[in-house]
């Protein structure tokens, strides 16, 4: 009689620890994906300008020499337009040992030296592109254009982004019948890199600085209402 009883009540106990699995199934949310970009015109009130000062000589004590020079004197010159040490960086030499063709010997060394400057007073510009170039400098790079108010104006190229995602967001969402119920993932993209001037040497009346745009960029996912 015992063995009976027990047959009957283990069918049961395994029908209710099965119960629960099945009450907490629940359906699979519905999501929709959307990239929403917003931008805020700015004019840049700074710029930042890298210079590259070479020298190439059959020994590297002269070319660093000649180098050091150039540099001491466009520094100076910086400085004498009223540019702050703390805006003027001299970053490590760099030298390169050069070969002929068919020579295993140094003919040659190449000495070069970057310093970039960080010009606050944009109508200054032009003079100084002007200076450098009369003192030797060899190379010059695009400026990069910047805004002191570049942070504070992304900020509100978030919130342009973000409304512009969940305005697509909805228009999607309409055309399926459904509604956005809330936001289920941000990824946040970040901001456009700041434009660069075409062309580095610029006559003094032709140099136009424009406005730039801080941008943003995101990437938001919702999740759709139930119908």
């Amino acid at each position: 009689m015992m063995e009976k009883s027990m047959k009957k009540v283990l069918p049961l106990l395994v029908g209710l620890t099965l119960l629960p699995l099945f009450a907490v199934a629940e359906p699979e949310m519905a999501l929709i994906t959307v990239q929403g970009s917003g931008a805020v015109p700015t004019p840049p009130d700074f710029a930042r300008l890298t210079m590259t000062i070479g020298s190439r000589q059959t020994a590297v004590s002269q070319a660093k020499t000649d180098v050091d020079n150039k540099v001491t004197q466009i520094t100076a010159m910086l400085q004498k337009l009223g540019v702050k040490n703390t805006d003027i960086n001299n970053a490590p030499l760099r030298i390169y040992p050069e070969y002929q063709a068919e020579k295993t010997t140094t003919e040659l060394f190449k000495v070069e030296r970057e310093v970039t400057v960080t010009v606050r007073n944009l109508s200054q510009y032009p003079e100084i592109l002007e200076q450098a170039a009369v003192l030797g400098v060899t190379q010059l790079q695009p400026a990069e254009l910047l805004s002191s108010k570049a942070e504070g104006l992304y900020q509100q190229a978030l919130q342009l982004a973000y409304a512009d995602a969940e305005e697509k967001a909805k228009a999607l969402a309409k055309l399926s019948g459904r509604k956005i119920a809330r936001v289920h993932q941000i990824q946040e993209q970040g901001s456009s890199p700041a434009p660069r001037l075409k062309m580095a040497m610029m006559a003094a009346d032709s140099v136009q600085f424009g406005s730039n745009n801080v941008r943003a960029d995101l990437t938001i996912q919702f999740e759709l209402a139930k119908p």
